[in-house]
């Protein structure tokens, strides 16, 4: 072939030029801003925020996970919603929603840790004048990882977790990721995707404990010839369950921990599970679930320690009658406590570890949660709920060891007058190490115990951290982060009982020369 003898930079860089000359890609394709929610996962792992007019809204996800909004809409839909105190014709129109909602939103949130949007009419016009309005932001919390062309993306979940991807893309979509050392022509072209991305990794990563792809055009196809690429990645980590028809799923969680169903199904949905033994005629049908499937075992497991259901038609229906079927059950574990108004509530992790806020709320969702001695008449509201709950506990417990917050109205403020409330928070501890450049961080398990990696950041984030004797000129950069780090630690550390990883830019490239950088990684201990 006529360019074998050449090397892939000189390619790069001959490509480049005709680039410069105004040569473009017809076939580029711009990725959607906002992502759709039509998985089960997603529609049942969501968080949604309402932020009463003329209020701020402020959406968080835990640290080492990113923000994919959803939908939003500024307007009215109901005549209850944000409603105390404001006369009956502020409330009555209720199909008010502000066109720009969605691109406001998603265009300021996507992709960060947190936001903040005032829910105003001058961000996002006024869709019904007199009428008092509210934003409802739904969105997921995601892991992100980057990879830069020609490298190997890991992404790993702790044991007993599998991977449920919701985003791919290989290609270019800035100027600055993966772009140490590249030319101006490899990076200048910022709308180039593979179509193709999200079905070529979901195909190899989901439903494994972990997956390693390559960060190539040979495997994703080169969307864009002449620019230096990189693949992009948000997955969650979920448990899942596979029980058989005529046997019983046992879901547990560890000490002081609840379970949290995502996704449940009874069916089947290939010929090769639970399949030993059976008969051909038994596992031909592939599009068969019941319906009922998530309803039943998220009402017989959530909040439970530990649940027990049989994967039976007796339970779940028969949706496929002479099919041999199982059932799949995706959650999570998370601690919960609960404190009743007036009183303080009290999250504490291990030593070495930091709380990761996942749902706060402060409201009543039932007649019998903190109900000792009160009358019938503080019981009976069953849907009220502090907008704010779960931003105002994240602000003030993310990232501690322990943390202290009054269950009272002063603190999340009244959101129904003469009803007797309790704070509910689900959270979950993970170790965090933080080591300055030129250091060695040390991670280490008990014995019979191995490392999960769920983030590493080698770069700054903050003027405080890692600052003892440095001039200020050396703390200025605050958004620096080597896009290598995650893949550089997991490789290291992951299933391991121990692990020492330098600090340096040897190890992981400098991303902002001159700033004194520091190495944050978030683990667990399985």
């Amino acid at each position: 072939m006529l360019f074998s003898g050449l090397s892939s930079t000189l390619l790069l860089g001959a490509t480049c030029l005709l680039m410069s000359s105004g040569y473009t890609r017809a076939d580029d394709v711009s990725p959607p801003k906002n992502a759709r929610c039509d998985s089960e996962i997603c529609r049942l792992s969501h968080v949604e925020s309402i932020t009463c007019e003329g209020s701020q809204t402020n959406l968080q996800c835990d640290k080492g996970q990113v923000l994919v909004i959803h939908s939003a809409s500024y307007g009215r839909h109901d005549k209850t919603t944000c409603s105390d105190g404001r006369p009956t014709s502020q409330l009555q129109v209720v199909t008010c929603s502000s066109s720009t909602s969605d691109d406001v939103v998603a265009s300021s949130c996507n992709g960060k840790n947190s936001c903040t949007i005032p829910a105003t009419n001058s961000v996002f016009g006024d869709p019904c004048v007199g009428t008092y309005k509210y934003l409802e932001v739904v969105y997921t919390c995601q892991f992100q990882t980057v990879t830069c062309e020609g490298s190997e993306a890991n992404l790993q979940c702790a044991e007993g977790q599998v991977l449920v991807v919701h985003r791919a893309h290989f290609g270019r979509q800035d100027k600055t990721t993966c772009s140490l050392g590249r030319s101006a022509c490899q990076i200048k072209n910022v709308d180039c995707t593979t179509p193709a991305s999200i079905n070529l990794v979901t195909d190899r990563c989901s439903g494994k404990n972990n997956c390693s792809l390559s960060a190539t055009s040979s495997v994703f196809g080169d969307p864009c010839i002449g620019t230096y690429k990189y693949l992009e990645v948000d997955y969650t980590c979920q448990f899942q369950s596979l029980t058989c028809e005529g046997f019983q799923a046992n879901l547990q969680c560890g000490e002081g921990q609840i379970i949290v169903v995502h996704g449940a199904h009874y069916g089947r949905h290939d010929k090769t599970t639970c399949s030993a033994g059976r008969p051909a005629s038994q596992l031909q049908v592939v599009t068969c679930s019941s319906q009922s499937s998530t309803d039943v075992v998220a009402k017989s497991c959530n909040g439970k320690k530990s649940c027990t259901i049989p994967a039976t038609n007796s339970v779940f229906g028969d949706p496929c009658v002479g099919t041999y079927k199982y059932m799949q059950v995706v959650y999570t574990c998370q601690f919960q406590t609960v404190t009743c108004e007036g009183s303080q509530i009290n999250l504490q992790c291990g030593k070495g570890q930091v709380l990761v806020i996942h749902r706060a709320d402060y409201g009543r969702r039932d007649k019998i949660t903190c109900s000792a001695g009160r009358p019938a008449s503080q019981l009976q509201l069953e849907t009220c709920s502090s907008p704010g709950s779960k931003n105002i506990v994240a602000n003030s417990c993310n990232g501690k060891n322990s943390c202290t917050i009054s269950a009272t109205s002063s603190v999340f403020g009244n959101p129904c007058f003469g009803t007797y409330k309790y704070l509910e928070v689900d959270y979950t501890c993970q170790f965090q190490s933080a080591t300055c450049e030129g250091s060695q961080a040390n991670l280490q398990c008990d014995k019979g115990q191995v490392l999960v990696i769920h983030r590493a950041d080698y770069g700054r984030h903050d003027k405080t951290t890692c600052s003892a004797g440095r001039p200020a000129s050396q703390l200025q950069v605050v958004q620096c982060s080597s896009p290598t780090s995650n893949d550089v630690v997991a490789k290291s550390c992951n299933g391991k009982n121990s692990c020492t990883v330098s600090a340096s830019n040897s190890v992981f490239g400098d991303p902002c020369v001159g700033t004194y950088k520091y190495l944050e990684v978030v683990y667990t201990c399985q």
